[in-house]
């Protein structure tokens, strides 16, 4: 229900986080515990239990630094022309955004490349199965760990210090932001209920690695459907797979691949690798 696979090498983290949740479970005992967990569904409770001590948390901005690259300089200037003229629109989805990082560098993205910010109907959603990860997202303050390999104007253009020596994203950058809980492996998207649907661009980065092949196959087919013709998934370098996201095409920048969604008389079905994306010049 949770959708993450432990492979035996894994085993110990499984135990460490079962034996946590435990505990803040109010069981003396995790046998005690893992057999209330297995004789009925788990309920929404448990399972953000679960998320909340078997999750990774690992990230920081800008992370991934190439697939942001090729976001900016490629695929939002093409997505910006096409809209300029017409809707002024533009929807992005983090799925599974951790503690907002990734969000955040998207929306600091598009506040530096539109310049007509207000006249745009932006949305960018942000969704976790972590209710703690997303309790931090949305108060947006900082350490030092965050900001790991990113340049100190990061943090003087979009953040103001606090005397804790923390550092709190600005609130015009966290009011582009929608955060909200969503089980990838189990909730309904795309929807027009929790705003899934019709998405230009979806980033789902470092957590289809922790999903058995599967239900990885599952979600990335439900993102697919989540995404509208000529769509893009940015996913991590490591979890690039020709079975998983056979029904993409594979479109090959310098240094990464990333994944679109085109219609159907336009696909290539034999061919994983696409040829590299030559984008129409502005008329």
């Amino acid at each position: 229900q949770v959708g993450l696979h432990f492979p035996r090498e894994r085993w110990r983290d499984l135990e460490r986080g079962i034996a946590a949740a435990s505990r803040e479970s109010g069981y003396a005992q995790a046998e005690a515990y893992i057999h209330r967990l297995l004789v009925a569904p788990l309920t929404r409770t448990q399972i953000e239990m679960l998320a909340s001590h078997l999750t990774v948390g690992e990230t920081y901005f800008f992370r991934e630094q190439r697939s942001l690259d090729i976001l900016e300089q490629e695929i939002l200037p093409e997505l910006l022309r096409a809209r300029a003229q017409t809707e002024k629109r533009l929807r992005i989805w983090s799925a599974g955004c951790c503690s907002g990082e990734e969000p955040y560098s998207i929306a600091m993205l598009l506040d530096r490349l539109i310049p007509d910010f207000g006249k745009w109907n932006l949305t960018i959603l942000a969704t976790d199965i972590n209710p703690q990860f997303l309790r931090k997202a949305a108060q947006g303050v900082y350490g030092e760990w965050s900001f790991r390999d990113t340049p100190g104007w990061l943090r003087e253009r979009h953040f103001n210090r606090r005397k804790d020596g923390r550092f709190e994203i600005q609130p015009r950058i966290r009011r582009m932001v929608t955060y909200s809980y969503l089980n990838l492996a189990e909730d309904a998207y795309p929807s027009l209920v929790n705003g899934t649907n019709a998405m230009d661009v979806i980033f789902c980065r470092n957590v289809l690695m922790y999903f058995a092949e599967a239900r990885a196959k599952q979600v990335v087919d439900k993102l697919h459907r989540s995404l509208v013709d000529g769509g893009w998934l940015i996913t991590s370098p490591a979890e690039t797979s020709n079975v998983q996201f056979s029904a993409f095409t594979a479109v090959e920048f310098p240094g990464a691949f990333l994944y679109r969604k085109m219609a159907p008389a336009e696909r290539e079905p034999a061919a994983f690798v696409a040829p590299r994306l030559a984008f129409a010049p502005e008329v």
